[in-house]
């Protein structure tokens, strides 16, 4: 082969390697001319000045293309091969199985007047974006400087086929068609591939079928492209139906698109459309690309919820690589429906507020985003500008609209740079409101770095008497995606059992997708103008939280965490009508491991009637029932001299109601000076309950070295009017050597030992304000004992207080004893006596029957508060000496 055309093929063969849209088109569009004549319509393409016989074989000779073929007739009007066979035998790259060429004579000469093609086929590849057809290269992809154009040469094909194998798949064409090539063409092409794309987006079934045409030198195709099972990097789209009309330039230089689409079963990202529809303009030549949209999705199903329609109708513009460009449209949607999940989860949330003054806030926010959103549509004008794997976002305005007309979202001058995974110049406005929502105003700015700041504000959002309002609130975008955020929340209203009214909570914390939210990482001051839980009441009171331990005061990632220090607390008010104050050393408010209270201490009530309670430790669990425990307490009544130590137990809150259970104390005596009047008692299993106003708690005493019980008591007070009472029921106390009266009082000590029996009774303890009155019946059915003047045996009887707590009886007490021996021993009398202040012992009469006489003792006044000498004086009377 010559050195000229061995140059030659190498020239064709790099310009098959570089073959691509659009440098190379108007020779690629001249090859499309020579491959329609085939090899021997082609001397009249190259030169049509002079069409010889013979020219085939010097053509293909020529340009270094291997071909064999069966010359079957060669006349001066007709030429006709047939098998003919380009390129390698084995694997050959065009095949004819016959090809008739008919020649005339026209001014300037012989000239091809028709071509027919009977069974060709065409082979070919487009590999690392290079077209080729193998060994038909050089014919293809030539140098030539003339303009593209399609030869005036009517051609019939029939049964021509192609299969081009590619990067993306194989991909078989089809054509049957008659007429000139520049003008009057008609025929039928088919396109088909069982897959074809790249990774990550891929089609499984594509098929084209239309009619070719050409119209004073431009060619036309019309008819349906259709895909099936497309995916792209999650997206996916079941079928999609284009009807297509496409229309070359005559210089090849252009075209033109018009399509009509259609298309269903469209998913991605969890979100899915049933049917895709609309039009597309397509406009591509040497000025660029352009092309033109109406698209809509029909029912439009999210996570989020549902749309009836989602369209998109814009513009993008740009060169032919769109190595650059830009799009601007308008997207717009309707007939939205919110996920029943939203308004269900802000119920979930109301019912777990319940109580609190976000409830009702919650439940006009569900009602409001049920109006904003339900039948809403929006509408976003967007610009989208993209250059060398640069985004810019431009959003001049967008906006939700309600059913009833009302915006309740807007957005304006949104702009924004991406550039693979980072974000710059984000800037724009933010609007919502209406429909029962609250009005929030902010604007989101780029910071520098890669991050971002929305600085908002939330005007007062209220439902009756309860507020809520976002003074300032800033969020960041942090290093590795953490939010961060600084704030002022104020709030009034309900809390459980109670209100707030003018709260003021500072906002400070960080929430990222790893670690969660974290709030409070340092100091801050909580203040509030009131706060009333369960009748108490405080006014004008301010605290300071801290973190305990090094990390935030609340975190939530799976789980809530709660870890604060208040320190020492010191709280005044109200609880009823009564003045209150409450201090502690310290608080600790901690989830779900309990929360903490050590050196509690509460006052309750006016100076004289006050209620004192301290508690050393106590102890709240929030998970759950709120409750916990509490040691080292410590009770008084300013009014009832008895004073309660050594208190324990435990204590659950629920429905405004405080209750104590499992308690366990020690009663005794509150005296000024002297020795107390009673030995102290001890107490487990009482209990109490508290509403907020009224008081009642249960206990039985025991006397604690021997265990036995003394009496049962039952409390009853009211807060409002500081009123109460206390009922003592003593079944039995049975006096034996493991309990004797001077174990509970010392009172009785030097006048009475060795008891045996049982004594029963009741009691009862009112008050009201600081006064207090008392009274009590005692009796036994027969109680020996040794007193100062001797044994006593069977003292039986009724014994009335009209003052218990200060061991006073009424006068004129009267029991009957069985039998005295103050030196001789007398049978069945009885003794008269009063009792003053426990100290006071009255013996106003006592005699017993006595040898036909009686035997009085005389009246006898003994003070038992101090020592003093004592003279029991025994006189007979109406003895019978017989």
């Amino acid at each position: 082969m010559p050195v000229a055309d061995e140059q030659q093929i190498e020239s064709a063969q790099d310009g098959a390697r570089r073959w691509f849209w659009p440098r190379r088109w108007r020779t690629r569009i001249a090859a499309g001319g020579a491959i329609a004549a085939l090899v021997a319509g082609s001397a009249a393409w190259i030169d049509r000045e002079r069409i010889a016989s013979d020219f085939i074989d010097d053509y293909l000779a020529t340009n270094g293309v291997p071909a064999t073929y069966d010359i079957i007739a060669i006349g001066p009007r007709m030429q006709v091969i047939e098998n003919l066979v380009v390129g390698d035998p084995a694997r050959p790259d065009l095949t004819a199985r016959r090809m008739v060429v008919e020649l005339g004579v026209g001014w300037a000469g012989p000239e091809v007047r028709r071509v027919t093609l009977d069974g060709t086929r065409v082979f070919g590849t487009y590999q690392d974006g290079a077209f080729s057809l193998g060994a038909l290269d050089p014919l293809v992809f030539t140098d030539s400087a003339e303009p593209p154009a399609l030869p005036a040469i009517d051609v019939v094909v029939n049964d021509a086929r192609a299969l081009i194998q590619s990067d993306f798949g194989a991909v078989g064409i089809t054509l049957d068609g008659a007429g000139r090539l520049d003008d009057g063409f008609a025929g039928m092409l088919a396109a088909t591939t069982p897959g074809i794309g790249v990774e990550g987006c891929r089609a499984e079934r594509a098929t084209l079928y239309g009619k070719l045409t050409t119209a004073s030198g431009a060619p036309s195709l019309s008819g349906p492209l259709r895909i099936g099972d497309l995916a792209c990097g999650g997206a996916s789209m079941e079928r999609a139906n284009v009807g297509t009309a496409l229309s070359l330039k005559r210089d090849f230089t252009g075209a033109e698109a018009d399509l009509v689409v259609e298309g269903g079963g469209i998913a991605m990202a969890g979100v899915s459309g049933d049917a895709l529809s609309g039009t597309a303009k397509i406009n591509w030549g040497e000025s660029g690309l352009a092309i033109a949209h109406d698209l809509a999705l029909a029912n439009v199903t999210a996570p989020q919820g549902r749309l009836a329609s989602l369209s998109a109708d814009g513009a993008w513009r740009g060169p032919s690589d769109a190595s650059r460009g830009q799009w601007e449209g308008t997207l717009r949607g309707a007939g939205l429906v919110p996920a029943a999940d939203l308004t269900a989860s802000l119920a979930a949330a109301e019912r777990g507020l319940e109580g609190t003054l976000l409830a009702p806030l919650l439940a006009k926010a569900r009602g409001g985003v049920d109006r904003a959103l339900t039948g809403s549509r929006f509408s976003a004008e967007a610009i989208v500008r993209h250059k060398r794997g640069e985004i810019a976002l431009i959003v001049p305005e967008a906006a939700l609209t309600s059913r009833a007309g009302t915006r309740v979202l807007a957005l304006s001058q949104i702009n924004a740079g991406i550039a693979g995974e980072g974000l710059s110049g984000l800037r724009g406005n933010i609007l919502a409101g209406g429909e029962g929502l609250p009005s929030i105003n902010g604007r989101i700015e780029q910071e520098p770095g890669d991050g971002w700041a929305l600085r908002l504000t939330m005007a007062d959002y209220a439902a009756g008497a309860n507020r809520l309002a976002i003074p300032r609130l800033t969020l960041r975008q942090m290093r590795g995606g953490a939010i961060d955020f600084t704030g002022l929340i104020t709030a009034s209203g309900d809390l459980p059992g109670g209100g707030v009214t003018d709260l003021t909570l500072p906002l400070e914390g960080t929430w990222s997708a790893q670690g969660g939210l974290a709030v409070g990482t340092r100091c801050m001051p909580v203040r509030f103008g009131a706060l009333a839980l369960s009748g108490l009441r405080l006014a004008g009171q301010a605290m300071t939280l801290c973190p305990e331990g090094g990390g935030p005061m609340l975190a939530y990632n799976t789980d809530l965490r709660l870890a604060a220090n208040a320190g020492k607390l010191a709280l005044a008010g109200t609880l009823g009508d009564s003045p209150v104050s409450l201090a502690a050393d310290a608080v600790m408010l901690r989830y779900p491991v309990p929360s903490a209270v050590t050196g509690l201490a509460a006052r309750i009530g006016e100076t004289g009637s006050e209620i004192r309670l301290s508690a050393t430790t106590l102890t709240a669990s929030l998970a759950g029932d709120i409750g916990g425990e509490f040691a080292g307490g410590a009770a008084q009544m300013e009014v009832v001299p008895l004073d309660i130590g050594a208190l324990a137990g435990r204590w659950s809150f629920s429905d405004g109601v405080l209750r104590v259970g499992e308690g366990a104390f020690t009663l005794t005596d509150r005296v000024v000076e002297g020795e107390p009047r009673f030995e102290p008692l001890i107490a487990r299993g009482a209990s109490l309950l508290f509403d907020g106003n009224a008081i009642t708690a249960d206990a039985t005493l025991r006397h604690p070295a021997s265990d036995k019980m003394v009496t049962s008591v039952a409390i009853n007070h009211q807060l409002e009017t500081a009123r109460g009472n206390a009922r003592l029921s003593i079944p039995g106390i049975v006096f034996d050597k493991s309990l004797q009266p001077e174990d509970l009082s010392y009172l009785a000590k030097g006048v009475i030992a060795f008891a045996d029996g049982k004594v029963s009774g009741n009691g009862r303890i009112d008050w009201i304000g600081d006064d207090i009155t008392s009274s009590g019946t005692f009796a036994s059915d027969g109680v020996n004992f040794a007193a100062a003047f001797g044994p006593v045996r069977g003292l039986a009887g009724e014994v009335r207080f009209t003052d218990l707590l200060n061991l006073t009886t009424a006068p004129d007490q009267r029991v009957r004893i069985a039998a005295i021996n103050p030196g001789i021993e007398v049978l069945d009398g009885s003794v008269q006596f009063e009792v003053m202040d426990g100290t006071l012992l009255n013996l106003e009469d006592a005699r017993f029957p006595f040898m036909g006489g009686e035997l009085r003792m005389r009246p006898l006044a003994m003070d038992f508060s101090q020592p003093e000498e004592r003279r029991y004086v025994f006189e007979i009377i109406g003895l019978d000496a017989a």
